[in-house]
């Protein structure tokens, strides 16, 4: 029976074979590869690569063993051809020189974590172990940049194998005003907050309303401080650590394209509306020193607790830009829009930035870009 199909396979009767090995144990390694190779050409390649890895897996023998690699190499090749043509439809759409960056969300299964550094190796041709460090198990991590169009169709590959990703055009990244708020001037009868930006250094008002904040998106900047230390021969040594930490919210207004950033050093508690006769009272603060602009800062996102806690919230910010910062050339060509006092500049406020404009990015445009 195997003769008369691979008799059928050669001939191109492929309708034939598939009958006649409908009729044998399907688990049997020599109707594996009939089918395999079957699969393969009439380019069903999951099933294909299905059947194959399943033959791997039994152990049958250098011969059959081999010829399933091949097989698997073919698919590779199929696919990698398939690639290409999309990369050069995608061009004549966006261009030759857009750059991007392809972002991954985490993925928790097992099995679908060894599925995915397989297409991560050969996609990106990495090793497996390198292509397994990639996988977030939580939250977002960006893996790649590039040319778009490239990033695009691996996009939507893997989407297609059932993983999450989004893809966004790097001029997006930077696309959207930001308006640093210093104070609010008034929430009654809608809020109105006084702003600068790095397009004007001048203050200015902006009115706007609490049901046009789509979502937010939070993080915590750390501090470096150089500081002095003794090692075990007692030596003095000096190095950096973290002293303390910049609370920052973005509130995002999807239909004025705008973001509205606080963060705990650029707000003038000092100014406009008393913060204590407006926000919420935080049992837990009522023990501290009211004039701490930690209090204060937790009266001020008692605010848009109030009026817009039903909005999402994005809090992975520090997960996300821990392996960011790799991507120091990325972050270098993203403004960060954030003047804290610092002795040198530094790249978590690119990256919250980076993190804040793929959130508005992905909930505006739909995960499915």
């Amino acid at each position: 029976m195997l003769t008369e199909v691979l008799t059928a396979l050669d001939e191109g009767n492929f309708q034939q074979a598939e009958k006649l090995l409908a009729t044998l144990p399907p688990d049997d390694p020599r109707v594996l590869l009939c089918r395999g190779q079957l699969h393969l050409k009439i380019e069903r390649l999951e099933a294909a690569e299905s059947d194959f890895r399943q033959l791997l897996r039994l152990n049958c023998g250098s011969k059959l063993t081999q010829m399933a690699r091949r097989g698997l190499e073919k698919i590779e090749q199929i696919r990698q051809q398939q690639r290409q043509q999309a990369i050069l439809a995608t061009h004549a759409v966006v261009g030759v020189e857009q750059q991007g960056v392809l972002v991954l969300e985490g993925v928790t299964a097992p099995e679908q974590r060894t599925i995915l550094a397989r297409l991560f190796a050969t996609m990106f041709k990495i090793d497996p172990y390198t292509a397994r460090l990639l996988i977030p198990s939580r939250g977002w991590r960006l893996i790649r940049t590039g040319n778009f169009a490239e990033l695009a169709v691996y996009c939507q590959e893997l989407k297609q194998q059932g993983f999450t990703l989004f893809c966004v055009p790097f001029e997006a990244l930077t696309a959207t005003p930001v308006l640093q708020v210093r104070y609010f001037a008034a929430l009654e009868p809608q809020p109105r907050v006084v702003c600068t930006s790095s397009l004007s250094p001048e203050p200015v008002e902006l009115t706007f309303t609490w049901s046009q904040v789509s979502q937010r998106v939070e993080g915590l900047l750390p501090i470096f401080e150089q500081v002095f230390d003794r090692d075990r021969q007692g030596k003095i040594t000096r190095k950096e650590q973290i002293q303390d930490h910049a609370q920052c919210c973005d509130l995002h207004l999807f239909q004025q394209n705008q973001i509205l950033r606080f963060y705990r050093g650029g707000y003038q508690f000092h100014q406009g509306i008393p913060l204590n006769q407006v926000a919420a009272v935080i049992q837990s603060d009522l023990d501290l020193d009211q004039n701490t602009s930690w209090v204060k800062w937790r009266q001020l996102s008692s605010l848009w607790q109030q009026h817009c806690g039903d909005r999402p919230v994005w809090q992975d910010f520090t997960s996300f830009a821990e392996t960011a910062l790799d991507f120091t050339e990325l972050l270098s060509k993203i403004p960060p829009h954030i003047n804290l006092f610092r002795r040198e500049d530094s790249l978590w406020d690119a990256a919250f930035m980076l993190y804040s404009s793929l959130a508005f990015h992905r909930a505006r445009s739909g995960s499915n870009r």
